[in-house]
């Protein structure tokens, strides 16, 4: 755990040491088309794993049927030199404007007599997603000599390919990208890259602005391509380098893509920025009154929603780690259809129009899944990435997972609901909810005499359940699947009668996926009635979950996975996320019995587990227990509370989940008749939660204040 990070309104700090991953982490920047991890521009050795730039939807090969997200090469790259020697700092201090999204990094540089204050600011301009804007300003507090800058795009960089397996290591290097011969201009460079097997290619535009400094012509340097800056330097001068990088692609589709402008300035572009990030934290900001820290954290978790997600690029949606990380080579899972997805459907619901059409765009890869796991229909891989085929190396988790693809499905209903997106409905929504329906025709076994079908060889989001059979998660969202693709045909039927006819529907085949929907087992207690996870769960062997670990630390650091498949423990909320996800379902005793059967049992392994328990818990009016889980998640990678920030990135869906319980939770908030209501249940020391929010096409502002006054208005 980590408590070096500074909450201060709009802006966290901190201050340590080049190179500290949990600082790089936390401090990531971009624009949801590419961003940076939080290292400085100035590095006297080269970092190929650790520094580089990711651009969403950027993979190469990583071996035969797999990719691995590219970690490309960086614009911020800058060596500096006093009097003819490296300088080296011995620290550095970060602070992140979260009000739009500048990163200023300083240090103090020395060499001989000669000394020199730096700062070094970045950020990602909203208005063209291409671009990467800097600014070193040097200042000279003592001494004098000659200052040398080298800057440019550092071509060094390399992937270390990240194992599915949690506990394994990979020393291994790989490059993916060749570089052609950098073009130089008079005050800048342009320089085209290409990855080695899938054929994309980027192209990179720097111009500098160099008030103060001499450009001497190009770096001599293996690591990449620049142009050298000098001065003379004494105490009282300041030197400011201004450097504007345009990077455009051949898997390009974001229309505000443009190149680089010919008359641009830092303070222009940053004031433009400003102006358009005010308005993004009009729609999706949440003011919390009587929890100054509650408010920073939350503030940056919806920063980095913001700023990995490429809202406007329906061929991309967002891995588990956004754009701060190679974990999982950059792959999307479920986490983004149940996690994250509800965060921009109510803010920003042209990011969540492009993030349900990628899936429908791979709607094709699913049903050729489908075919090869002898189904029929369409079924979403556990893990997809450049071209939406399954990426999972480990064959029992892609092959039992099979959640994911009514995971689609319930996320493809509720944005239906919450936009009423006809068009989208029309043109492959129903499409999908039709095909997945079709794949659990296949996917379910009948038992003999009872009429009654078994879901064998199936696991659940616990994970720690071994491979079961009718786990209580899948066959409820297959059923609500189920149900939205019975409503989907009826309203084909009704709308569009040649789609209708064109994808083969009949009244016959409606009425199968009903008798389906009828049949499915739903595991129970026989002697106390409450739900069961799955059919074995309670067969596992009794353990006390304290005696597998010490501290939030996932306990798979400590006891293999093997035997932990065969203890009766959770490795995050199942059944009681289920609850969340459809609690008309359940009553207000089930759902409390719930808690007390598998709270105790919850291990929370996994970065999610916090804010579900915390939704549940504030939704079930356990608002110690709401509050306590609270704190974990909202601070879970600004206080590494689970010691994986640094090595991992941010965990993307642990933050829409956090964002979820805020908004679902603490206010209530929910639709009765397409309708907005509150139900609110404010932490101890709130004094106000207030936000803006979108439905069916409305926006509306909620304002609850602790005393128990509460609006919902509708805003013009």
């Amino acid at each position: 755990m980590r408590n070096d990070i500074q909450l201060n309104g709009w802006h966290i700090s901190a201050s340590g040491a080049i190179g500290d991953p949990f600082l790089e982490s936390v401090f990531f920047t971009g624009n949801g088309r590419m961003g940076l991890r939080g290292y400085p521009a100035l590095r006297p050795e080269p970092r190929p794993v650790d520094t580089g730039l990711f651009l969403a939807g950027f993979f190469d090969v990583y071996k035969a049927g797999l990719t691995d997200f590219v970690n490309l090469p960086t614009p911020v790259w800058e060596i500096v030199a006093l009097n003819g020697q490296a300088a080296r700092p011995a620290g550095i201090a970060l602070d992140l404007d979260l009000s739009c999204g500048k990163l200023a990094t300083s240090y103090s540089l020395s060499m001989g007599d000669a000394e020199v204050s730096v700062v070094e600011e970045r950020l990602f301009p909203l208005g063209n997603p291409a671009l990467v804007l800097q600014r070193s300003r040097f200042a000279c507090t003592g001494g004098a000599g000659a200052l040398t800058v080298d800057s440019g795009v550092e071509l060094s960089c390399r992937n270390q390919p990240v194992p599915d397996d949690q506990v394994k290591q990979n020393d291994e290097q790989l490059c993916y990208i060749q570089a052609g011969e950098p073009q130089f201009f008079a005050e800048g460079f342009a320089v085209e890259l290409e990855t080695k097997a899938t054929g994309l290619t980027a192209h990179y535009h720097t111009a500098f602005h160099a008030a103060g400094f001499d450009i001497q012509g190009p770096i001599p340097s293996e690591n990449g391509a620049g142009l050298r800056i000098e001065a003379r330097i004494k105490a009282g001068d300041t030197f400011t380098i201004e450097k504007l990088t345009a990077i455009t692609t051949s898997r390009d589709h974001d229309p505000m893509l443009a190149p680089l402008p010919l008359n641009w300035t830092f303070d222009e572009l940053e004031r433009e920025n400003k102006e358009l990030w005010a308005k993004k934290w009009e729609m999706a900001g949440i003011t919390i009154e009587g929890d100054a820290d509650a408010q920073t954290a939350i503030r940056y978790i919806i920063y980095q929603l913001i700023v990995n997600c490429s809202a406007r690029d329906d061929t991309v949606s967002i891995g588990a780690r956004g754009l701060t990380h190679t974990r999982y080579k950059g792959c999307y899972f479920w986490d983004t259809d149940l996690f994250m997805l509800p965060f921009y459907l109510y803010t920003d619901p042209q990011a969540a129009r492009s993030l349900s059409q990628f899936r429908i765009n791979t709607l094709p890869q699913a049903k050729a899944h489908a075919q090869k796991m002898n189904g029929t229909g369409a079924r979403y891989p556990w893990m997809v990435a450049f071209d939406g085929t399954e990426q999972c190396e480990t064959w029992d988790i892609g092959c039992s997972e099979i959640h994911v693809t009514a995971d689609v499905a319930f996320a493809l209903g509720q944005y239906m609901e919450v936009t009423r997106d006809k068009d989208l409905f029309l043109n492959g929504g129903a499409e999908v909810l039709v095909e997945t329906a079709r794949f659990w025709i296949s996917r379910y076994t009948p038992e003999s005499g009872t009429g009654l079908v078994n879901l064998l060889f199936c696991k659940g989001p616990d994970e720690y359940c071994g491979i079961t059979s009718n786990n209580l998660f899948t066959n409820m969202m297959v059923q609500h699947n189920l149900d939205l693709a019975i409503r989907a045909a009826d309203a084909l039927a009704r709308l569009d009668r040649e789609q209708y006819h064109r994808l083969g529907l009949t009244p016959g085949e409606q009425e199968d996926w009903a008798r389906l929907c009828r049949s499915i087992k739903l595991p129970k207690d026989s002697a106390s009635g409450h739900w069961r996870t799955d059919d074995t769960f309670h067969l596992l062997e009794p353990v006390d979950p304290k005696s597998l670990k010490a501290g939030d630390e996932a306990s798979y650091h400590q006891v293999c996975f093997d035997r932990l498949q065969r203890y009766k423990v959770v490795k995050q909320a199942d059944v009681l996320l289920l609850m969340t996800r459809l609690p008309e379902r359940f009553s207000t005793a089930e759902r409390l019995a719930a808690w007390e059967d598998f709270e105790p049992l919850c291990l929370h392994d996994s970065t999610l587990s916090f804010a579900s328990h915390a939704l549940f818990a504030a939704q079930n009016g356990l608002m110690e227990r709401a509050e306590g889980y609270f704190r974990k998640a909202l601070f879970l990678d600004l206080r590494d509370i689970m010691g994986n920030t640094g090595k991992e990135g941010l965990h993307m869906a642990g933050f829409g989940e956090t964002w979820q319980t805020v908004v679902f939770g603490f206010a209530g908030l929910h639709f009765v008749d397409g309708e907005p209501r509150l139900k609110p249940c404010l932490p101890v020391g709130w004094e106000r939660l207030a936000f803006t929010f979108q439905y069916q096409n409305r926006a509306f502002f909620v304002d609850i204040e602790a005393n128990g006054i509460t609006h919902i208005t509708r805003k013009e």
